[in-house]
């Protein structure tokens, strides 16, 4: 008789390419995942692309296996939508650091009261972000880079019009970035 193991499938995500999930995946090779599906991607989207590729791998018996709840979604909502698809189709679900196992009974009691903490932290950086930049703003703070000088900005359209310094001595000279000169050299060309 020639029985295929389940396997246990790994999810790793991270929100920016600034992000890493090398602990994720660590994790997820402890545990003994057959394998790990990496995905840059944030966490609110319910399109995204590698998640939507691995669930189609999934066969009953498998197990779908996360670091942290917060990985697979966000919203209360999303994960239960998502755990119950997976259910249908006799799939288990595993959030590591969260001791989650959908296999058991406490299992599944866990991942729902799990899922409304996740929901609710996400919602509390929402909030905590909204009243910096409102609390900033009211300052008179704004954000994004900070604007430089007219003079400075019309130097650097001289100097690049002259075409005697390159693009990097250029902004070595006038203490900005090579991306600023090539901002002011695209206004200078557009008007």
């Amino acid at each position: 008789m020639n029985a295929t193991k389940n396997k246990k499938i790994g999810y790793a995500r991270c929100s920016t390419n600034y992000q890493s999930t090398s602990s994720q995946r660590l994790a997820l090779k402890r545990y003994g995942c057959d394998y790990i599906m990496e995905e840059i991607e944030s966490g609110r989207r319910e399109d995204r692309p590698k998640l939507q590729k691995l669930l189609k791998k999934l066969k009953p018996g498998d197990s779908l296996v996360v670091y942290k709840l917060d990985r697979l979604g966000r919203s209360t909502k999303q994960l239960l939508f998502l755990i119950d698809e997976l259910k249908e189709r006799g799939v288990h679900f595993v959030s590591i650091s969260d001791s989650i196992d959908t296999t058991t009974s406490m299992g599944k009691f866990m991942f729902t009261i799990m899922s409304a903490f996740a929901e609710m932290e996400a919602d509390l950086i929402r909030e905590r972000v909204k009243s910096g930049l409102e609390s900033a703003k009211s300052k008179g703070r704004v954000g994004g880079r900070p604007k430089i000088p007219k003079k400075i900005a019309e130097r650097i359209v001289v100097d690049y019009q002259k075409q005697k310094l390159s693009i990097n001595k250029i902004a070595e000279k006038h203490q900005v970035s090579v991306r600023t000169v090539y901002n002011y050299i695209r206004k200078y060309e557009t008007k």
